[in-house]
């Protein structure tokens, strides 16, 4: 048997190991203590029904209708010298970024996918449009973090920025090659308007359940790693590199890896300073958190992103706002 294939196979056993461990370990959990983990995921339920799916259902369905009545194809024309100039890509680049920024995660991943399904982008350029159009949105960096949790409108603002900029300055490590423009015809993505409309209707309620799904499991997993300890103990020397060698913040830090909401409610909640903050904020917004990532994924999959590319496109992006925010943290402290 070719040594590759054997070695594809190792990884694919050991990560399916991995997380039917993990998926059995939970469900000991929550056989253990049902009273804390039935409470954990209404946590979750209620966070999805309150602040996720009224922000980005409406956002699933309008660009949906966008996307299949040609408007990636309109904008592609008027983005298309700026993005194929900024990263070899093609224009509706433009456009899914702009739906990205507006609307925040994963829309631009679920942009992406139905760019590729409709044969508008090869592979290849899915996977550096999907570098850039990584993003947050306003509606949660500066509603929902900086004013809600923190009460600071003023530093939403500055992450929001900071986002921006970092995601679009981790488009130039994966710019396609030029070639890459004529790899494919792009093909007009436009439908009746009776069919987009159903269509879309259809692919937003089917998006907004997997992103529902993905809230309620990762939010329950961050209170499982913070109950058992282990959040706890990875923090203890992390909390050495955080400003006053604060547990909070890096315990904080650490559940928003996981899952970014329940993160920055955890250090907001601990009475952290925002502007101490603020670096370990912006990482966690730009990462995104394994929630996150799993749901672009789960959009991104089919395009030929792999997951460990894409985790890269968004350490890179982290680590890229993160710097941005320690640089600028003496000016506005």
């Amino acid at each position: 048997m070719d040594k590759n294939k054997v070695l594809k196979s190792i990884r694919a056993d050991y990560k399916a190991a991995a997380i039917s461990s993990a998926a059995a370990f939970m469900i000991i959990l929550v056989l253990v203590d049902p009273d804390t983990y039935v409470q954990s995921a209404l946590t979750g339920l209620e966070l999805f029904g309150t602040k996720v799916a009224p922000s980005l259902f409406p956002f699933f369905f309008f660009t949906g209708i966008l996307t299949r009545l040609g408007a990636a194809e309109g904008m592609g024309k008027i983005m298309r010298r700026p993005i194929g100039l900024l990263y070899n890509a093609p224009g509706c680049g433009g456009y899914v970024w702009c739906m990205s920024i507006l609307s925040g995660y994963p829309v631009g991943a679920k942009l992406v996918r139905e760019l590729y399904d409709g044969k508008a982008v090869s592979g290849r350029q899915a996977c550096t449009i999907a570098s850039f159009t990584s993003t947050s949105g306003p509606l949660f960096i500066v509603g929902t973090v900086a004013a809600s949790m923190f009460h600071a409108a003023k530093a939403g603002y500055i992450l929001l920025a900071i986002h921006f900029i970092a995601a679009l300055t981790n488009g130039f490590f994966y710019r396609g090659k030029k070639c890459d423009l004529n790899a494919a015809q792009v093909t007009p993505m436009r439908m009746r308007i009776s069919l987009a409309l159903s269509e879309s209707m259809k692919s937003a309620i089917i998006s907004i359940l997997t992103v529902g799904g993905f809230v309620v499991i990762f939010g329950m997993a961050a209170d499982a790693m913070y109950n058992t300890g282990l959040i706890t103990a990875l923090a203890k020397p992390l909390s050495r590199l955080m400003p006053g060698g604060s547990l909070p913040l890096a315990e904080g830090f650490l559940i928003g890896l996981v899952e970014v909401t329940r993160g920055a409610a955890y250090i907001a909640g601990a009475g952290v300073d925002v502007y101490s903050a603020l670096p370990c904020l912006s990482f966690m917004l730009s990462f995104g958190g394994l929630s996150i990532i799993l749901q672009s994924l789960a959009f991104l999959s089919s395009c030929k992103v792999g997951a460990t590319k894409f985790l890269l496109m968004k350490f890179t992006q982290s680590a890229l706002a993160t710097l941005l925010t320690a640089a600028i943290l003496p000016i506005i402290n």
